[in-house]
């Protein structure tokens, strides 16, 4: 299904969803820099959008979240807490959007989390198209990000008087039937995209030195690539590249004991592979004990080892790490580095 929603009737649709669900959407926090937060309009700055601070993979997989609460009076009772509500994510990018289905692979895949999985199927996705680049960092074409062909419920197109709405689920099917005011889209409206997305292709610059597809063998065997003690060099081992990746899971789980000692909750957390503490093991060794070490192992998450497991590239192409590095450290840079020492060996 296909259909055209007229910019001024967008407010509408917004405010209809929030009838019945928790409505995110992107606000502006300062000059250039955007966040997913709850909203009372539509506000998607649309030309002006960069990847906001956080990815959306927030509202899936908490920065913090309870797993289960406990108490060991008058005996053990453990009780399962697994939160969710409606709610509808609005203004997705198609980076972004590749990143919740890798977050679907790693959360389905082997074992079900279903503290993930529940929040999941209570969210709606609407995603907004790139039809230009949107800032210096980001190389979503380079890692085959740019298009998007599923993972949405909806996915808008500006079309310049009009949204041109792509329905991806029975469910988005339901909500635009529902919430919004549209006409359905014809062929000329179809040629009219496929034509735009055509012409858009040419103002993507491809960045890596080599195609995505060649990674995983290069950086399998760049273990004693030279980069790597460069970038020990300069990392500060903050861990803000990995905070706000959208692809990045790892996490950590802590036991808080209330002050009576006999009640308390297990959370868990985002963690990060680039801090110190990420790989030290019981008897207080550290396998990963330098930070150019603990680099290499999340580019090779990225390019080699997940991507060799679910067959694509575990970076959407973002550029969030880029940007928010404090020493900047490029993951253009790098991975170039690496394939041009490479080729000189």
């Amino acid at each position: 299904m296909r259909v055209l929603i007229d910019k001024k009737d967008i407010g509408f649709f917004f405010e209809s969803l929030k009838e019945e669900n928790t409505v995110y959407g992107v606000k502006q926090k300062e000059p250039g820099f955007y966040v997913f937060d709850e909203a009372e309009t539509f506000s998607d700055p649309l030309d002006k959008y960069t990847p906001t601070l956080l990815p959306p993979k927030k509202y899936l997989f908490p920065q913090k979240e309870t797993l289960l609460k406990f108490s060991t009076t008058p005996s053990l009772k453990v009780k399962q807490l697994i939160e969710f509500k409606k709610q509808v994510i609005f203004g997705v990018r198609p980076c972004d959007i590749h990143g919740i289905k890798l977050l679907d692979k790693v959360f389905t895949t082997d074992h079900e989390d279903k503290n993930y999985t529940q929040k999941r199927a209570n969210t709606i996705i609407i995603g907004i198209d790139c039809m230009k680049p949107c800032y210096k960092y980001a190389y979503c074409e380079s890692v085959g990000c740019l298009d998007v062909e599923d993972g949405f419920d909806v996915l808008l197109t500006d079309m310049g008087d009009c949204f041109y709405a792509l329905i991806g689920t029975a469910q988005g099917e339901a909500i635009i039937r529902k919430n919004a005011r549209f006409i359905n889209a014809n062929k000329s409206d179809d040629e009219k995209i496929k034509c735009m997305k055509e012409e858009r292709r040419g103002l993507f610059e491809n960045k890596f030195a080599t195609d995505i597809s060649n990674l995983p063998l290069l950086f399998k065997n760049a273990d004693n690539d030279p980069v790597w003690d460069e970038l020990n060099d300069r990392c500060l081992g903050c861990g803000r590249c990995n905070i706000v990746c959208p692809t990045c899971y790892c996490f950590d789980v802590f036991d808080c004991v209330d002050l009576n000692m006999s009640s308390g909750e297990r959370c868990r957390q985002w963690d990060a592979c680039t801090l110190k503490d990420f790989a030290v093991v019981a008897t207080g060794e550290n396998f990963r004990s330098t930070r150019g070490q603990r680099l290499r192992h999340r580019f090779n998450r990225k390019f080699n080892y997940l991507m060799t497991k679910h067959n694509t590239s575990f970076c959407v192409g973002c550029g969030r790490c880029s940007r928010s590095c404090p020493v900047k450290i490029d993951v253009v840079e790098t991975v170039n580095a690496v394939v041009n020492n490479r080729k000189t060996k």
